[in-house]
Formats: structure tokens, sequence, C-alpha cells
């Protein structure tokens, strides 16, 4: 009689069993409920929940076949070829000795673009089914996609052995069309098409293997016959599936190749219509433009071609030919210079490429040359020194003078010379500035420019110098206050300095910098201030230099001493009144303190179109400062060159220093122009393609920041017309 405690125990035994079993149950049964629930979906086209479902059964049993297989199918119909290829590997894994599955993972693999993976599961199913047609066609196909003919071939020879049907004579035939063994496999693809005149692919497949033909007869009445042959197939196809692109691509090359462009382009076209876009159909259609003489749609293609893949450099030549035989000389240079460095830095190129890329660069360039000759000359002029008509004054003091200006042509320019030595200038740009400094002896009365263009077209300018008196300007700094030793004492922590002066001459003044930086100052007169803010970091001097219109010049310079800090007794930071999240009192002055808004509106122009008065600027306006509090909008209306420059030179900095303004908003409208990558405002007696008539704005923020000590925020907007297509991006 067996002892209770040991019946205890055995009951126990058994209900955690039956517990057990019951759980299994339990989780095996909610597994295939959750499949049902997918495969029902799947049958009402609810493909997303399905996966879900297909989700759920496989986490309830990791192991369930039937669940990954149903979810690769649906990650199929969807158009995700990894999601399908990672199940069908699952159940391969699953599954190791089934041939099927290794199979189709195989293929899987191959769809989702992993040759590396589709070749390892390929080998397994053929090792696991050396006779198995689904494992041996799948080893071709994967064979095929990664080059590797000699597999394929073996494998396609073996399909056939065990079992001669239309799939495994189809897939042998593109073996050997591979091969370039063009007659077997003709008679492959047409002994398929005998067998199962619907087969779609063998068709175009065949079609395909005509146009190889083609490339090998000599003859025009075979070729011509191949031809007809190749439209022949494709066009049948096209009856078994209107939209399919392969017979449509296929089609296409025949008709091109019969001369047939416009129904080339228009086979091609459909295919872009049907969705496929990549490169190979974009470029397919431009060379039959191309080839149609319809050259800017041929370059809209190859565009389309580079933007996917920048660095073709076959697409670039094309356009390049295409853009030159469409007269744009100019976007067919810019293309083979682009092709010249692609060219350069591809290191699979060849001599012979190089070689040939630059000859077509040196041909093209010399058409461009050929086409812009102009027996114009240049138009020189002289900036500096300072002239009246034909007579430069230079300071009797001088020994040699600065000698600046530009020079303006339709061409580019080839040489400036000053007094027969050169002159630095930049020759990519239009209209150059020039510099030059030359020796300028006591006996010396003449002043040479001469300027040459590209085609030898040539202009001269003869000024007659005058020796003018050799006084320098009084250069006196009055703020901050520097001792007679010339040394200027700045705490140790200070970031910059305000600087202030004042600068007489009995000349009129042309500059007054400070470590070469132009301060703010009245130009044109003998007696100005001038002011600047000057940053202290790593500087222990700083030079004033002012210079009258003769070239006298003045520099004072001053040393700058660091004060020691001082030690600062810690005290415990007061308790703030304002709690965190609190308005800022009414009445307490802005972050910007005093900010004054000036609105430039330029309409009315002389030699340029007018502009229709700005209708939005004051939205505009308001909706960009909206974060700022306005005390003072001052608005100017069509200036000029002079007005802008004196307005910002004296105008506005002598308002701006009388009521200390902290914060400067400048809005411009009217029309822009970009020149060598600089932006200008263009006043309204601007010209036409004359930068120097126009008003370059660029330190316009540094000029006003120079005004007072009381500037410390600067801020220009830009909202001007440009014809360049890139000004919007340059001036915003």
């Amino acid at each position: 009689m067996a002892r209770p405690g040991m019946t205890y125990f055995l009951q126990g035994v058994f209900l955690t069993a039956l517990l057990i079993g019951q759980a299994a149950m339990a989780t095996a049964q909610s597994g295939k409920s959750f499949f049902k629930e997918g495969e029902s979906l799947r049958a009402d086209q609810r493909l997303d929940e399905a996966v879900e479902k297909y989700g759920l059964a496989i986490r309830v049993d990791p192991e369930y076949v039937k669940a990954y297989e149903a979810r690769a199918d649906v990650y199929t119909l969807l158009g995700k070829p990894v999601e399908a290829a990672a199940d069908r590997t699952k159940v391969a894994e699953l599954q190791p000795g089934n041939v099927q599955a290794a199979a189709k993972a195989a293929l899987a693999c191959l769809d989702s673009g992993d040759k590396d993976q589709a070749s390892v599961w390929a080998d397994r199913a053929v090792q696991a089914g050396p006779r198995d047609i689904d494992a041996l066609m799948a080893q071709v196909r994967v064979a095929l996609d990664s080059d590797d003919l000699d597999k394929a071939s073996e494998a396609s020879d073996r399909a056939v052995a065990v079992k001669g049907t239309t799939d495994t004579y189809y897939l042998h035939g593109l073996v050997r069309m591979a091969q370039r063994d063009y007659r077997t496999a003709e008679t492959d693809l047409q002994k398929v098409i005998d067998w199962n005149y619907t087969y779609e692919d063998a068709y175009v497949a065949l079609a395909e293997v005509q146009l190889k033909l083609y490339e090998t007869y000599e003859g025009p009445t075979m070729q011509l016959r191949t031809l007809d042959q190749a439209v022949e197939r494709t066009s049948t196809a096209l009856q078994l599936d209107p939209r399919s692109t392969p017979a449509l691509f296929t089609r296409s090359k025949a008709y091109a190749l019969q001369k047939e462009y416009a129904k080339a382009i228009d086979d091609i076209s459909k295919v872009v219509a049907l969705g496929r876009t990549d490169p190979t159909v974009y470029r397919q259609r431009a060379s039959y433009y191309k080839s149609y003489g319809q050259f800017q749609n041929a370059i809209n293609d190859l565009n389309r071609v580079l933007e996917q893949l920048p660095d073709d450099r076959d697409a670039m030549l094309n356009r390049a030919q295409c853009k030159e035989a469409n007269l744009d000389l100019d976007g067919a240079l810019s293309d083979l210079e682009r092709l010249k460095k692609m060219t350069d830095e591809d290191g699979s190129a060849t001599y012979e490429d190089r070689k040939a890329v630059e000859a077509e660069r040196d041909r093209v360039a010399q058409r461009v040359f050929e086409m812009n000759r102009e027996s114009d000359p240049p138009l020189i002029t002289v900036v500096e020194p300072f002239r009246q008509g034909d007579v430069v004054q230079v300071s009797s003091v001088l020994d040699q003078v600065k000698v600046t200006g530009h020079v303006r042509d339709h061409s580019p320019i080839k040489s400036i010379t000053v007094n027969d030595k050169p002159a630095d200038f930049s020759t990519e740009d239009k209209d150059p500035e020039f510099f030059t400094v030359v020796p300028l002896g006591p006996k010396a009365d003449r002043i040479e420019v001469i300027a040459r263009d590209v085609y030898d077209n040539v202009a001269a300018m003869e000024l007659r110098v005058e020796r003018s008196e050799g006084v320098p300007p009084v250069v006196s700094i009055t703020s901050p206050v520097i001792g007679v030793d010339h040394r200027l004492t700045v705490d140790a922590d200070r970031g910059d300095l305000f600087l202030e002066g004042r600068v007489q001459d009995a000349s009129l003044l042309r500059s007054v910098t400070v470590d070469g930086v132009m301060a703010s100052f009245i130009p044109d007169t003998n007696n100005t201030e001038f002011s600047i803010k000057l940053p202290l970091s790593g500087k222990d001097r700083f030079t004033v230099r002012a210079e009258d219109q003769y070239g006298n010049a003045t520099e004072e310079t001053c040393f700058i001493v660091r004060r020691r800090p001082e030690p600062v007794a810690t005290a415990a930071p007061a308790r703030s009144t304002v709690s965190k999240g609190e308005a800022t009192p009414a009445g307490a002055p802005s972050s910007t303190g005093t900010t004054w808004v000036v609105f430039i509106e330029n309409t009315d122009y002389k030699y340029m179109p007018a502009l229709q008065g700005p209708t939005n600027e004051v939205s505009k306006m308001q909706k960009s400062f909206a974060k700022y509090s306005i005390q003072r909008t001052i608005t100017k209306r069509n200036l000029t060159k002079d007005q802008i420059e004196r307005f910002f030179n004296s105008e506005l900095r002598d308002l701006v220093r009388r009521d200390r303004v902290n914060t400067i908003l400048v809005w411009y409208a009217g029309h822009g122009r970009t020149a060598s990558g600089k932006s200008y405002w263009v006043p309204v007696d601007g010209k036409q393609d004359d930068i120097y008539t126009y008003y370059n704005y660029g330190s316009l923020k540094a000029l006003m920041q120079n005004y007072s000590e009381s500037v410390t925020n600067t801020l220009v907007v830009s909202d001007a017309a440009g014809s360049d297509p890139s000004f919007y991006e340059l001036t915003r």
C-alpha cells in the first residue's frame, strides 16, 4: 500500500505534466488560429494585415514553416524582396534536406540582390537533389546573374538531360546566348515556342538572339531579315501581353536598327509610361533621339541618367555631343571639362581614354573660341592714381605709384601691362580688375596701360603725370585715450575695441584703414571722423593708415598692453525675483536694444526694365522682423550709386551715433546681379553688364558695425530680382 506522501507526489507530477501538455496544445492551436486568420486576410487582398497575422503565428511558434512560406509569398506580392528572402532562407534552414526550399531560397536571395547567399543556397539545393529540375534551374539563373557561365552551362546541360521541358530549354538558350553561341540559342528558343506558343519570355529572348545575329552578318539581306524576325517575335509577345516592357524594349532596338526612330521612340516611351525609369531605359531613348536629330530631348534623358549616375562618363560624353549638335557649344565645353576631370580621377581609365577626352575638349574649345571671335578693343578704366581726364596727380614724394582699375571687353582678357610691367588680374573674371605698383622716377611723365584680349585686340591708355603736394594726412585717435608712448592698456579678457578718431589733410582723403580693414568715414573730404570695431584676439598692436587722393599716406601704430585680471571676491548669486516661465515685464528693454529698419526700394531704372512697386514688402518685413521691437523705419527710394554710398557712409552713420542705435536691419528690394561669385545691388543709374556701376553690399554689415560702439547687431536682407538662376542662392 502506497504511503500518503508518495501519493501526493505522484499526483503533483501528473498534474504538472497535464498542464504542460495543455499549454503546448493551446500554443499550437493559437499559432494555427493566427495562420488561418492570415490566410483569410490574404484571400481578401488585405496583405499588410495578413503579414501581421503570419508574424503572430511565427511568434507563437518560431518553427511554423507554413507561416514563413505564406509570409514570403505576401512579401513578394508587396514588392519586399529582402523580407521575402529572409523568410525563404528561414524555411530552408528549418528543413535542411528540402530541395525545393533551398531552390526557392536561392531565387529569393537573387531577387533581393544578395548574389553570394543565392549561390550558397543554389549549390545546397543541387547537392541535396543532383537531378532535381528546380534545383538545377535555380543554379542556372544564379550563375547567369553572376556571370559564372561555366557553372551555368554545366547546370543547364544537366537540366536538359534530366528532362527536356520548355523551361529547361529556355534557360539553355539563355546560357548559349550569353556564351555567344547564337545558333544553338536560336534552336533552343525556337523549340520552346514550338512546344508552347504562349511562352512570352521565349519570344523576347529569341528576338534578342536575332539582334545579336544581325551584328554578325555583313550582307544587307540577312541583316534586314533578322531585324524583321526580331520585330515579328516581339510583336507576338506583345499580343500575348501588351504591357510587356521587355518586349517593348527589345522591339525598340530592332526598330532603331531599321532606322525607324519614330517607332523606336514610341515603344521605349511606353516602357517609361509603364513605370520602368532606370538609367538603361533613358540612355537607350537618348540614343534614339540623338540619331533622330532631336538633340534637346536626348539631353533631357541624359540629364536623368546623370542624376542617378553622376559619374557615368559615357552619358557625359553623349550629352556633350548632343549639346554641340544643338549649337550649345558653351554647354558642350562645360560637360567636356567635367568629363576630363572625371576621367583623370577614374583609376580604371586608360591613357587612350584620357587622350581621347582631352582631344575632344580641345576641339570644342577651339570651336567656341572661333565662334566668339570679335574685333572690338577692350575698354580701360584707371581708378588709381587720382586723375582728371588724362592727367594723373601723384605725390611729389613718391618714387613708385599704385595703379588700379578695370578692363571691360566682350572676350576674356589675356594681358594687362602698366609701363610694360604685367599687372595682377584674374583671367577667369569677365571685366577684371587689375592692380600693380610701378616705379615712377622724378622725370617720369607718362603712365601707359595696355590691355590685350584673347583675340589680340589691343587697347592703350596713356596718362600724363603731374606731381602734387607731398604732405601726408594727420591722424589722431580720440577714443580710447592713448598715451604719448603709443601704448593702450585693455582688460585681459576684452574681445574687441571700438576705435574712433579724426583724419585731416590738405587734399581729399581716399581711404582710412585699420590693419587693412576699411573704417567708417566720409570719403572725398579732407576732414573726417572715422570709427571701427577692432577684434583684439591674437593682437598685440594695430596700425591706422590714412591715404589721400595723391597717394600720400600716414601710418600710426599703437601697441596693446593687457591688464592683469584682479582677484574678484565671489558673492552668493542674487535670488531672481522673476520665476521661470514668467513673461518679461512690460517696458523692459528688448534684447536687441534700440532697433531701426532701413528699407531701400529701387524701381525706376534708367538703363534697365522698371520693376513693379513691391506690394507685399511691408508684410514680408513685418513677418521677418516680428521678433524685434522696431523704434524707427527709414525708407529710401530710387537711389543712385552715389546716393547709396553717401547714405551708408555718412548719413546713416551720423543718425545711428546720435540716437545710439543697437540693432540695424536693412532690407533691399530692386534689381540684383552676380559676378565672379560676388552679389551686387543695382542702383537706378546702373548699366547693363557693367558691375562697376553696381553696389557691392558684401561688406555692408561690417561697415554698419563700425558706425558706433552702441551697434551690436546688423542684418542685411537682399530681396533682389536677378536674371542669374544662382542669384537667389547667393543672396539669401
